[in-house]
C-alpha cells in the first residue's frame, strides 16, 4: 500500500519526511559504514535546505498527529546519525558529522534548537580544545560553532546563556589564532562571530584578544584575505568594552604604532619625521603601545625585516580604514587630525630620495618600499574615503587639509588604481561638502581629467588633443606648479591610460558639473563643456556597440567600450543641464546623440539616452504654464467662444504680462477685425455679476498739445484687462496683479490713458500724437512719459511676435 500513496504535490508536507528518510538511507552512513562520497554532502545539504526537511512545521490539528509523530521521529534519526558522525574517529566521517550539525543548527525549529544547543556546542567545543586533531575538523568545527552562536543570538532571551557558552570557547580561540596552521583562518571568523553577537563574552579577556590579534597582524605570515580578517576583528573588539573611550583608544593606539614603523621605513625618503608628541594631546601621557608590544618590539630592525615591517604598516592602516566603516553601538570621537596628519605622511612619499649628501636607505630597502607604496597610498585614501562619509559636515574645520592633500596627490599619483580610486574620493568629497569646494578643486580636476581623456576617441591608442586651444593651454600651465616652497612635476602618463580610468575621469567631471556648474568661471566651465561633448563625440563616432579589447582593458575587465560611451553622455547631460551664464552652445550637437543612442533599444545606454531627451525637453520647449486656469472660471453661452477668445486674449502668470496678440501674425491666421468685435461683445453681454465688467468711454479732455483717450475699465480682483480702441492692434501692457478682496461683491477699478512710449508699443497706431500711460493700482499711481522714436520697430521687444500692419493695409 505504500507504493500507492501518493503526494498531494510538490507542497505536500506529509512528502517532507519520506524524503528525509531516503536522504539518510541513501548518503549518511551508519556507524560501521564507510562515508562513500562526500562531495554528496553538498547536494544533501541543498535539499534540506530548499524543502525545509527539518523545520518540523506542520498545523497542530487531530487530523496531522499522525504526521507529526512521523516527521519528528525522522528529524530524530537525522540528529542521531549526525551526532554519531561527529563522535567518530575517523577524520572524514566527523568532518562530515560537524558540517552536518551546522546546517542543523541553522535550519532545525526553534523548540528543538533550544532544547538540543546545549549538548551540540559540548560536543563541538570538545574537538575545538583537543591538542591533537585533523586541522579541517577544527576548522569545521569553528564554522560550526559560529552558526550556532549566530542563531542563539536571535533569542533575546538567551543573552545570558549565550554569553556564557561564548567565554568557554574564548581561549581555545584566541590560542587558535596564534598559532601557525590553517585553522586559524576559522579562529578569526568565529572570534569575529562571538564580537558582534556576545561581545560582553570578551570583556574579561580583552587584553588577551588584543594581543593575539595584533600578533598575528604584524607577523608578516598571513595572506591578503587573513589580514583583513584580523583587522575587522582588531576594529570590533572595542564593543566588548562598549563605551566610546574603548573606540578612539584603540585607533590612537594603531595610528601610533603606524608612525613607528614609519620613522624606521621611511627614512631617508622623507624630508622629516612626525614625532610622536604630535599623536599625543599636551599633557597627556601616551596611551599603552597596541597589543601590549613595546616600542622596541614595533620597530627594532633587527628581529624585524624591512618587508615585515611594510607590510604591518599596510595592515595597521587597513585597520585604520576598517573601524571608519564598522558600526559601533555608540557615539566615538574621530580623531580626524591625526588620520590626517597620517594620510598626508604616506601620500608625499613616492620612494625617492630625499637631497642629502650620502644616502640613509640601502637600495634594497628602497626597493621593498616601493613595492609595499602602492597598498599604503591605497589604504590612505581609503581612511580619507572613511572621513568623509563618517564626519560629513563635521568636516569642514579640516576641509582645508583635505584639499591640500588630494590637490598635491592628485599630480603625482600615476597608477591606473590609485587614480580611479582617487576620482571616487573626489566624487564624494563633492557630494558631501557641496559648491564651495568645487570652487577650490576644480580646476585641479579638469585639468588631470583632460590628461586622462585626450586619447578617448582614439581606435589605435595615438594620442589626439581635443583642441589646439586646450592643448596650449595645458603645455603651458599643466609642466611645473609651485606648493609652498618646492616646485612639483604634474602629472604626465607615460603609457596608455585603460579605459577604467577615462570612465572615473568622466564620473569626476559629472560630479563637478552637477554640484558647482552654476558657479564654474569661463576659465573652466568653458573647456569642460568643450572637452565633454569632444569625448561623446568620439566615442560614439565608430558605433554604439565595441569590443572591451580594442583599448587597455588590462586594469577593470567589468569597464568595457559600452561602459565609456555610457559615462560620456551621462557627463554630457549633466553639462547641458548645469545651469550656465549662456544657453548650451553644443545642444543641437547633444540632442542628435541621444536620438541615435535611443535608437539601440534593449540596453542601457539607449534607457539612458531616452531619459536625457526627457530632460532636456525644457530646454528645447521651455514652458510656463500658470498654476490657475483663469478661463476654466468663465462660463460661455455660445460654442466655440471660450476657445477663439482665449487663443487671442491670454494671460501668462509667469510673466505678469497681458497681451493682446492681433494683427497679421506670423503663427496664427488673421481673424477679421468684425468677429472680434462680436466676440467681444457677446462676452461681455453673457457675462454675470461675478465677472469683470468693462465699460469703454470717450474722455474729451484735451492739453495744450494734444488730446487723450481715456479708457476705463472695472477689472477684478483675478486679473487686470486693458481695452483700447484700436481695434485689431496688438498692445502689450505690463500690469502687476491685484489683491483679491471680495470675488463676489467688492472689484478694483482701474483707469488707464493709453499713449505711446518705449515700454507699451503699438504694432501701428492711427494717431501720430505721443500719448502717454497713466494709471492708479492699489493705491498707487504711475506715468510713463514716452517719446516717438523714428524708426518704431527699433523699441519692439522680443516677446512679441507679430508682424507690424502697414499702412496699406
Amino acid at each position: 500500500m505504500a507504493a500507492f500513496n501518493y503526494a498531494q504535490n510538490l507542497y505536500d508536507d506529509a512528502l517532507k519526511p519520506r524524503i528525509l528518510r531516503s536522504l539518510i538511507d541513501e548518503h549518511i552512513p551508519e556507524e560501521k559504514q564507510q562515508l562513500r562520497n562526500p562531495l554528496v554532502l553538498e547536494h544533501v545539504v541543498s535539499a534540506i535546505k530548499t524543502h525545509e526537511l527539518l523545520s518540523e512545521r506542520v498545523v497542530q490539528s487531530g487530523d496531522n498527529k499522525k504526521l507529526i509523530e512521523k516527521w519528528k521521529s525522522s528529524v530524530d534519526l537525522w540528529i542521531d546519525r549526525v551526532m554519531m558522525l561527529v563522535s567518530s574517529n575517523m577524520p572524514d566521517k566527523c568532518w562530515a558529522g560537524i558540517c552536518l550539525l551546522g546546517v542543523t543548527c541553522e535550519v532545525c525549529s526553534s523548540e528543538r534548537f533550544l532544547a538540543s544547543y546545549s549538548v551540540w556546542l559540548q560536543k563541538l567545543l570538545s574537538h575545538l580544545q583537543a591538542s591533537s586533531g585533523s586541522s579541517f575538523v577544527k576548522l569545521a568545527c569553528c564554522g560550526s560553532i559560529s552558526d550556532l552562536l549566530t542563531r542563539l543570538s536571535g533569542f533575546s532571551n538567551m543573552k545570558r546563556d549565550g554569553s556564557s557558552h561564548a567565554t568557554k570557547i574564548l581561549l581555545p580561540v584566541l590560542k587558535l589564532i596564534q598559532e601557525d596552521s590553517s585553522d586559524a583562518e576559522g579562529a578569526v571568523n568565529l572570534l569575529c562571530t562571538v564580537l558582534n553577537s556576545f561581545p560582553l563574552s570578551v570583556q574579561k579577556n580583552y587584553d588577551s584578544a588584543e594581543a593575539a590579534i595584533v600578533t598575528k597582524l604584524m607577523s608578516g605570515k598571513c595572506n591578503t584575505k587573513m589580514v583583513k580578517k584580523l583587522a575587522l576583528c582588531l576594529s570590533l573588539l572595542p564593543k566588548s568594552r562598549g563605551d566610546a573611550d574603548s573606540w578612539s583608544l584603540m585607533i590612537q593606539k594603531v595610528i601610533i604604532a603606524i608612525n613607528l614603523l614609519l620613522n624606521d621605513s621611511f627614512q631617508g625618503l622623507e624630508e622629516e619625521t612626525k614625532t610622536m608628541r604630535a599623536l599625543v594631546p599636551q599633557g597627556m601621557d601616551p596611551p599603552a603601545p597596541l597589543g601590549g608590544l613595546t616600542i622596541f618590539d614595533i620597530s627594532n630592525k633587527s628581529t624585524k625585516l624591512e618587508r615585515v615591517s611594510m607590510a604591518s604598516i599596510s595592515s595597521l592602516m587597513l585597520c585604520c580604514s576598517t573601524m571608519l566603516t564598522t558600526s559601533y553601538p555608540v557615539q566615538a570621537k574621530v580623531p580626524v587630525r591625526l588620520l590626517l596628519m597620517l594620510v598626508e605622511r604616506v601620500l608625499m612619499v613616492d620612494g625617492s630620495l630625499t637631497q642629502t649628501l650620502y644616502p640613509t636607505i640601502t637600495a634594497m630597502q628602497q626597493e621593498h618600499v616601493c613595492l609595499e607604496l602602492p597598498v599604503q597610498h591605497s589604504h590612505s585614501l581609503d581612511i580619507l574615503c572613511g572621513i568623509v562619509k563618517e564626519a560629513r559636515s563635521q568636516l569642514l574645520p579640516h576641509a582645508t587639509h583635505i584639499i591640500r592633500i588630494v590637490t598635491e596627490y592628485l599630480r603625482k599619483c600615476v597608477l591606473p588604481d590609485l587614480r580611479i580610486k582617487l576620482y571616487g574620493l573626489i566624487k564624494l568629497m563633492l557630494l558631501s561638502m557641496g559648491v564651495g569646494l568645487s570652487l577650490y578643486i576644480a580646476e585641479d580636476v579638469v585639468n588631470n581629467a583632460s590628461i586622462d581623456l585626450e586619447s578617448a576617441g582614439d581606435r589605435d591608442g595615438d594620442a589626439r588633443s581635443l583642441s589646439e586651444s586646450m592643448q596650449k593651454k595645458r603645455k603651458h600651465e599643466m609642466t611645473v606648479m609651485s606648493f609652498g616652497n618646492q616646485a612639483q612635476t604634474n602629472y604626465s602618463p607615460k603609457s596608455p591610460i585603460p579605459i577604467a580610468v577615462k570612465i572615473a575621469a568622466l564620473e569626476a567631471l559629472e560630479t563637478l558639473l552637477t554640484v558647482g556648474g552654476a558657479s564654474g568661471s569661463n576659465s573652466w566651465r568653458t573647456s569642460v563643456d568643450s572637452l565633454v561633448i569632444t569625448v561623446a563625440t568620439d566615442a560614439c563616432k565608430g558605433g554604439w556597440i565595441r569590443p572591451a579589447n580594442d583599448f587597455n582593458n588590462s586594469h577593470n575587465i567589468s569597464a568595457n567600450w559600452a561602459d565609456f560611451q555610457l559615462a560620456s553622455l551621462r557627463a554630457l547631460l549633466a553639462s547641458l543641464l548645469s545651469p550656465g551664464r549662456i544657453r548650451p552652445p553644443y545642444l543641437a550637437h547633444g540632442l542628435e546623440l541621444y536620438r541615435k543612442g535611443k535608437q539601440e533599444t534593449g540596453t542601457k545606454l539607449a534607457e539612458f539616452c531616452a531619459h536625457a531627451l526627457m530632460a532636456l525637453e525644457v530646454l528645447i520647449h521651455p514652458r510656463a504654464i500658470p498654476l490657475i486656469d483663469f478661463g476654466s472660471s468663465i462660463d460661455y453661452s455660445i460654442s466655440g467662444v471660450k476657445d477663439r477668445f482665449t487663443e487671442n486674449y491670454t494671460y501668462s502668470g509667469a510673466q505678469k504680462h497681458n497681451v493682446f496678440p492681433g494683427g497679421t501674425s506670423r503663427n496664427a491666421p488673421e481673424i477679421p477685425e468684425s468677429e472680434d468685435d462680436d466676440l467681444y461683445e457677446k462676452w461681455v453681454k453673457d457675462n454675470d455679476g461675478n465677472q469683470p465688467h468693462v465699460t469703454v468711454q470717450e474722455n474729451n479732455e484735451t492739453t495744450p498739445q494734444q488730446a487723450e483717450k481715456v479708457v476705463s475699465v472695472e477689472v477684478s480682483s483675478v486679473a487686470e484687462v486693458v481695452v483700447h480702441e484700436n481695434k485689431g492692434k496688438g498692445i502689450l501692457v505690463e500690469t502687476q496683479p491685484i489683491e483679491e478682496v471680495n470675488r463676489q461683491s467688492e472689484t478694483q477699478s482701474q483707469t488707464v490713458d493709453l499713449r505711446v512710449s518705449d515700454n507699451i508699443v503699438t504694432c501701428d497706431l492711427e494717431t501720430k500724437d505721443k500719448p502717454t500711460v497713466s494709471g492708479s493700482v492699489g493705491g498707487t499711481s504711475f506715468k510713463f512719459d514716452l517719446g516717438v522714436n523714428d524708426d518704431p520697430m527699433d523699441e519692439i521687444p522680443d516677446i512679441v511676435d507679430a508682424e507690424p500692419d502697414s499702412d496699406d493695409d
